[in-house]
């Protein structure tokens, strides 16, 4: 009985999804550029349920990638694009914000993620 338990325990671990380090998928990749005063491109749309890894650089001065909804909030210095990972876990419009300050026009600097 025990030699036949354990292959079975492992084909029901399998099945079950237990296991599996993570999803399988490649996550979606994204480039972004920060610049004052916008994001682009502006408006990044996803699917519910993708894995996304956005690249965000700076094209000319420090700047913040702020999406306080999907629990995002990274400086984004001039020279060393960061990358940010999230899952897309549910669906809705998520405002993008630069929360450091980089010149007058920043209190309009806004960009969202819509995940369909």
């Amino acid at each position: 009985m025990k030699i036949l338990a354990a292959p079975a325990l492992l084909v029901c671990l399998l099945a079950s999804g237990c296991g599996k380090a993570g999803s399988g998928k490649e996550p979606v990749h994204i480039k972004l550029t920060a610049r004052k005063y916008r994001f682009e491109p502006s408006e990044v749309r996803v699917k519910r349920g993708d894995e996304v890894l956005l690249e965000v650089s700076s094209s000319d001065v420090q700047h913040g990638f702020h999406v306080p909804d999907l629990g995002i909030d990274e400086p984004i210095q001039k020279g060393k694009p960061a990358e940010i990972r999230f899952s897309a876990k549910d669906r809705g419009e998520f405002k993008i914000e630069c929360d450091i300050i980089c010149g007058p026009g920043h209190d309009d600097m806004a960009g969202k993620i819509v995940v369909e």
